[in-house]
């Protein structure tokens, strides 16, 4: 199901920059979310013309366009995770004032 909403909202957005010839690099894919999410109570209304669709439908791509993300040249953005998990504690307090619990990690056990 997340797999038909992501390629729809794609395809939204491709209309979108089709239609007002923009950067599809540059369209913010939250954002169009966020447009979608804004208008779909407004196309939803049953007493609407299809002029009146169309006209609320390029309001909508106006409003998928105006939320560009701004050009970071050099940006890079690994899929990584950044913390990994580690078998000691966090650093909660200053390090002078940190006391290290010995049974926290799993290299730690209890020593008889």
């Amino acid at each position: 199901m997340h797999f038909i909403v992501y390629n729809c909202i794609r395809n939204l957005m491709a209309d979108a920059v089709i239609r007002k010839e923009v950067n599809p690099s540059r369209i913010s894919f939250k954002g169009c979310i966020q447009a979608v999410r804004q208008w779909e109570p407004s196309l939803n209304q049953t007493r609407l013309s299809k002029g009146e669709i169309v006209r609320l439908i390029d309001l909508l791509y106006e409003s998928i366009i105006s939320y560009i993300v701004p050009e970071r040249p050099g940006r890079k953005e690994p899929r990584v995770v950044k913390r990994r998990p580690k078998p000691y504690q966090s650093l909660t307090k200053p390090r002078h004032e940190m006391n290290e619990t010995r049974h926290r990690g799993k290299k730690y056990g209890k020593k008889t």
